[in-house]
Formats: C-alpha cells, sequence, structure tokens
C-alpha cells in the first residue's frame, strides 16, 4: 500500500487547531483546550473524503515566549515537532482566529511556514457567520494564495476545505475502498434495530430512551446476494436543540455529524408513525450539501393501518425529499430488508 498523503495542522494556540483536528478525523483524539500549550506531541489521525485519505496531524501551538510557563523545556521540545511535521508535510493548514485578525505570533507561523516551500491552505477559522467570512479580506496581507473560512466548530465549509486539500491527492486503492453506510436520524427512530438487522447481530444496545446510543458503533458487512462489503455505521439519535443535553450527548450528536461526512451512503431513518420533521430534512440537506447519496428509510410501517406514504405525515411537505430514493420497512420484523439492500447494493 502507498503511503498516506501528510496534512499538518499549525497556528499559535488557541486558534482551534485541535477543534478543527477532531472534525476532521470524526473524533475526539485531541485533547481540546483554552490552556496554551495543551498540544505537546504531533497527534495523528486518518482523514476519509470521497475517494481520497490522507494522515493528519495536530501539532502544538507556536509559542514565542515561554516566561511563565512551568515546563518550559517540554514545551520547547514541543515546537521542535512542529519543524519535523513541516518537513514531513505535503499541505500545510495554517490556522488564524479569523475574529482576531492577524497578530505578531500568527506573522512569526508565517514566516516559519514560508522557509519549507510547502502548499499552504490558510483557515480562516471561527468564522460562523457570514459577517465573520468578510474579514477574510484582511488575511490577504499576509501573501498566501489560498484562504478558506470555516467554524471547525460546526463544521462550516470544512467540506470546501477538505476538496482543496485532497484535489491532487491520490485516489484510494481498490483494497482500501471500503464503502461506509451512515445510519442517521431522529431518537427512537429504529436506527439501532436497523443496524443490528443489517448485521444479523444484536451489537447496538436497544432502549426507548432518547439517547441510548452516544457513540458510532461501525461494522462491517456483507449484503448477501450482491456481494457487496461495506461498514455500517450506527449514530446517536438526533432531537430539537434544546434538548440536547450538555457533555456527552452534545459531543455524540458531533460525533453523529462526522459519520455523515465520512460516509459513501446516508441511511436517513424515519418513524413512519411520527411522519417527516424539519430535523429530518436538515439531516438530509446536510448530507446532500456533503455531496453523499442518501436513502430515506420509512421504518415501522407495520404500525401503520395500510402501510402507505399517505399515512406519513408531512410526507409532501419536503419535496426535495420526494426525488431520493424512499423505502418503507420494519426494522422489528424485517419487513422489506431485501429491498433496502438491493437499494444500499445499488448506491456504494
Amino acid at each position: 500500500m502507498n503511503e498516506l498523503p501528510i496534512v499538518s495542522i499549525v497556528g499559535r494556540p488557541n486558534v482551534g487547531k485541535s477543534t478543527l483536528f477532531n472534525r476532521l478525523v470524526g473524533k475526539r483524539q485531541a485533547i481540546v483546550s483554552r490552556e496554551a500549550g495543551t498540544t505537546r506531541d504531533s497527534i495523528t489521525g486518518e482523514v476519509y473524503w470521497g475517494n481520497k485519505k490522507f494522515l493528519l496531524l495536530d501539532t502544538a501551538g507556536l509559542i514565542l515566549d515561554f516566561f511563565g510557563f512551568k515546563e518550559a523545556e517540554i514545551e520547547k521540545k514541543a515546537q521542535g515537532k512542529i519543524s519535523d511535521a513541516l518537513k514531513a508535510s505535503e499541505v500545510v493548514m495554517f490556522v488564524v482566529d479569523v475574529k482576531k485578525g492577524i497578530t505578531p505570533e500568527d506573522e512569526e507561523v508565517a514566516r516559519l511556514i514560508r522557509k519549507y516551500n510547502k502548499n499552504v491552505v490558510v483557515v480562516a477559522n471561527k468564522a460562523d457567520n457570514p459577517d465573520l467570512e468578510k474579514k477574510v479580506q484582511e488575511l490577504e496581507k499576509m501573501g498566501f494564495d489560498k484562504i478558506f473560512a470555516i467554524s471547525s466548530q460546526s463544521g462550516r465549509r470544512t467540506g470546501q476545505l477538505l476538496d482543496e486539500i485532497t484535489k491532487k491527492f491520490p485516489d484510494i486503492t481498490e483494497n482500501d475502498q471500503t464503502k461506509r453506510i451512515a445510519i442517521i436520524g431522529r431518537a427512537n427512530a429504529g436506527k439501532s434495530t436497523l443496524f443490528n438487522a443489517l448485521i444479523g447481530s444484536e451489537v447496538a444496545i436497544i432502549s426507548d430512551i432518547p439517547g441510548t446510543t452516544r457513540d458510532a458503533i461501525k461494522f462491517k458487512i456483507t449484503l448477501k446476494g450482491y456481494e457487496k462489503e461495506a461498514e455500517i455505521i450506527d449514530t446517536a439519535g438526533f432531537r430539537k436543540q434544546g434538548k440536547i443535553a450538555p457533555g456527552v450527548e452534545k459531543f455524540s450528536i458531533m460525533r453523529a455529524i462526522e459519520s455523515i461526512y465520512r460516509s459513501d451512503l446516508v441511511l436517513i431513518v424515519v418513524d413512519a408513525e411520527v411522519g417527516l420533521s424539519r430535523i429530518d430534512a436538515h439531516l438530509a440537506q446536510m448530507a446532500l450539501d456533503s455531496r453523499k447519496k442518501i436513502i430515506i428509510v420509512l421504518n415501522k410501517i407495520d404500525k401503520l393501518q395500510t402501510q402507505s406514504t399517505d399515512e406519513i405525515a408531512n410526507f409532501y411537505r419536503f419535496k426535495f425529499l420526494l426525488r431520493q430514493k424512499i423505502v418503507g420497512i420494519s426494522a422489528k420484523d424485517k419487513k422489506n430488508l431485501h429491498l433496502l439492500a438491493k437499494e444500499i447494493a445499488q448506491e456504494i
């Protein structure tokens, strides 16, 4: 297998490097803190984007003055690893806090990066709204051609950033092209029941309590009769923003969103008894905006009287969803699972 292209994240402390790393890698691997010097080692993680794959390095924040640091020698060694990461990288993501603009520390990072003659993409982080995106023009003074305004916290425009980073990377080899299927949807729509039904085993815990699934559970399956292998991912259920508890549940939702970005196909599971909601439409739009194929899975049709779409509330409300593939099933009774498997096999 060929070695993966290497992309490094560099910048001064507290610009959101580790938050960006966690978002792109898809798991909370790097510790996020407002304390300067939190990241000392170059943390690595694999990133998949479409048919591309690369190794991402999160580096320590560049510190010019070590006065006041209790472990100054350790910090200095961490700074030396920034140069090692720059030497090894094909692409360098230079992260800047767009809210604060260019600081003397940012200018020092820019000077350091230029020494290595690398392909540099300036990441104007914390651009959480269009007004902040306008401040990007100020960053052009540093002389780098490629500048992307994003929010690593919300994921805003990270897809365009990944498109730019990976456009010259080779496609991953045939042996490394396992397709990924994300199962997403509202809480209690039957995602984990569907997950277990597809893999043929009670791997995911099933409960009526919202928030039971807190992490993305992965499992490789082979679709019988289609000679297709895929990795299927069960995710935490989405609820209205005000009902999401801080901490573990909120982080689980972030992981579920990451699963969308890293998948090839997204199954949006809808409780047919409840009907389509704004959350379902939002998730579908998020997947489509990320250039993912989607299938709307109307689950629990066994509980409908006529098992027709006319019984499903708001079915015709979101017209863009009607242009997508829609399959009615009962994951609990395994009804129409063969039809869903057929559609999945066609898409992957």
